[in-house]
C-alpha cells in the first residue's frame, strides 16, 4: 500500500492518487470518479440559490485547500468526556483513523465498527450495497459529491438482525491541519429488531487558516430497528462545515436524533428523514449554544412517504455577541401517506442586542387524513425572570445562564440516554462560561 503524506490539489488526479494509496477496488474507484465528474458539472452554491442566500461562501478557495492531511499527533478532546461509558470508540484525525477499539462481548454478537476504509477492504459487500446508493448519493449536490470523490477514514457501523448493545458507540472525527479539507463520511446500517446508541463528535483547536469539512451521514434504519443518535459539532475558528445527513426508516422503526452546535465556525447543514415504512417514527431534536461570530445555517426535512408514520421535530438556538441562526425546516407528506403525525417547532432566545434568528418552517401536504403543525419563535431573555433572580442574590451573569438551561431543558429530557444528557449539561455550561 502506497503512503501519503499528503494529496496536494483537488483534482481528478488527486483522487486517484487516493484510492491508490488505498489500495481500493475498481468499484470504489468507479465511484469515486463518477463522484469527481458530478462535483465539477455541478455549480458552486451561491446566494442567488433560495436555500444558500443567508450564507455565502463565496470567499471558499477549494483550491487553496490539501483534500487528504495525515494525522499531527496534536490531541483534541472529546467535548462530551464520556470515558469509560462506551462499548467502542473510534477517533480519527485529519484524514485517518489514529484510535480503534470495540469490546469483545459486542464484537461477538457480529456488530461491525470500524473505518470505513477498513470496511471497503473487509466487507465490501456491505459497503457497496449501502455506501451513497440510497441515502445520499453523489446527485444530492455539489458538496455531497465532493465527498464521494475524496472521502477519507470515515466510519461504519453494521448492527445485524436483533442485536442489543447495552453502551454507546462513539467516533471523533477531529480536524487539526490548518488549510486542509476533510470529507467525513459515516455509513450506519441498524438491522431489523436491533437497538443501539451512536454519538458522533467533531473537533478542532482554533484553526486561524481557512479550512473545511464536507461531511456525510448515510442511515439506515430497517423494520422495527431503534436508533438513539447524536451528533455534537465543534468545529473552532475559520473551519467551515457543510454536510448532508440523512436516514431511512423503515416499518414500525424508531429514530431518536439529537443534534448539538457549541462551535464558533460556518456551518451549513442539510438534516434529513425519510419515512419509508409505515409506523416509523422520528424524533429530531437540536440545541445551538451561538456565540462569537458563529453562523449556522440548519436545513431540516421531515419526508413522510408512508402511511401511519410520526415526525417530531424540536429545534432551541440560544444566540450572543454576533452569532446568527438560520433554520428552514421542511415536512412533507407524499400522496398516499395517510394517518401522519408531524411536528414541527423552532425556538431561539437572543441575549445580545447583535446576534440574530431567521426560522423558517414550511408544510407540504399531499394527503387529506394527517395531524401536522408547525411553528417558530424568536425573542430575548423574559427579563421578568431575569429580575426575580437577580431580585434574590444571583448576579445577572449566572441568571442569564440559569434562563439560557432552563430553555434548553425540555430538549435534554427527550434525549432517552440519561448519561449523555447529563454530561450535555456539562458540555453547555462550560461554553456559555466561555462565550
Amino acid at each position: 500500500m502506497t503512503q501519503v503524506e499528503t494529496i496536494p490539489e483537488l483534482t481528478r488526479s488527486g483522487v486517484e492518487q487516493l484510492s491508490a494509496s488505498k489500495n481500493e477496488p475498481d468499484w470504489m474507484l468507479e465511484r469515486r470518479l463518477r463522484a469527481w465528474q458530478l462535483f465539477e458539472a455541478a455549480p458552486m452554491p451561491s446566494r442567488q440559490d433560495e436555500v444558500w442566500r443567508r450564507t455565502d461562501i463565496s470567499k471558499l478557495k477549494l483550491e487553496q485547500l490539501v483534500p487528504f492531511a495525515p494525522p499531527s499527533g496534536l490531541d483534541v478532546e472529546s467535548p462530551l468526556k464520556l470515558d469509560g461509558n462506551s462499548s467502542g470508540l473510534l477517533t480519527q484525525q485529519n484524514s485517518l483513523t489514529v484510535e480503534r477499539s470495540l469490546k469483545d462481548v459486542v464484537s461477538a454478537q457480529g456488530v461491525i465498527f470500524t473505518d470505513l476504509d477498513t470496511a471497503v477492504r473487509e466487507h465490501p459487500e456491505l459497503v457497496k450495497r449501502y455506501f451513497m446508493t440510497e441515502a445520499v448519493t453523489p446527485e444530492y449536490d455539489k458538496f455531497a459529491a465532493l465527498n464521494g470523490a475524496l472521502w477519507s477514514g470515515g466510519t461504519f457501523l453494521y448492527v445485524p438482525k436483533s442485536v442489543e448493545v447495552a453502551l454507546p458507540l462513539r467516533a471523533l472525527y477531529t480536524l487539526t491541519a490548518p488549510g486542509a479539507s476533510l470529507f467525513t463520511h459515516t455509513l450506519l446500517v441498524v438491522e431489523a429488531g436491533a437497538r443501539i446508541t451512536y454519538l458522533e463528535e467533531y473537533a478542532s483547536p482554533s484553526i486561524e487558516q481557512q479550512s473545511l469539512n464536507a461531511g456525510v451521514v448515510e442511515v439506515f434504519l430497517k423494520q422495527d430497528a431503534h436508533l438513539t443518535f447524536v451528533t455534537l459539532q465543534e468545529w473552532m475558528g475559520k473551519v467551515l462545515d457543510i454536510s448532508t445527513q440523512r436516514a431511512l426508516t423503515e416499518r414500525d422503526s424508531r429514530l431518536d436524533w439529537l443534534v448539538i452546535g457549541v462551535g464558533d465556525g460556518t456551518t451549513k447543514s442539510n438534516i434529513e428523514t425519510a419515512l419509508r415504512g409505515a409506523g416509523a417514527s422520528v424524533q429530531m431534536l437540536g440545541i445551538l449554544w451561538g456565540y462569537g461570530h458563529q453562523h449556522t445555517d440548519y436545513h431540516t426535512a421531515q419526508d413522510h412517504i408512508a402511511p401511519h408514520t410520526t415526525s417530531d421535530l424540536l429545534y432551541k438556538a440560544a444566540l450572543t455577541d454576533e452569532a446568527k441562526s438560520i433554520f428552514s425546516g421542511r415536512i412533507r407528506v407524499e400522496k398516499g401517506a395517510q394517518g401522519t403525525d408531524a411536528y414541527q417547532t423552532n425556538r431561539s432566545i437572543l441575549l445580545s442586542n447583535h446576534a440574530s434568528a431567521f426560522p423558517s418552517p414550511n408544510l407540504e401536504i399531499e394527503a387529506n387524513e394527517v395531524r401536522c403543525s408547525h411553528g417558530a419563535s424568536v425573542g430575548k431573555v423574559d427579563q421578568d425572570q431575569l429580575f426575580y433572580l437577580m431580585a434574590r442574590g444571583i448576579p445577572k451573569d449566572t441568571a442569564t445562564r440559569m434562563i439560557v438551561e432552563g430553555f434548553f431543558s425540555d430538549v435534554l429530557e427527550r434525549e432517552p440516554v440519561a448519561s449523555i444528557r447529563g454530561n450535555l449539561r456539562e458540555l453547555i455550561a462550560r461554553k456559555m462560561n466561555l462565550g
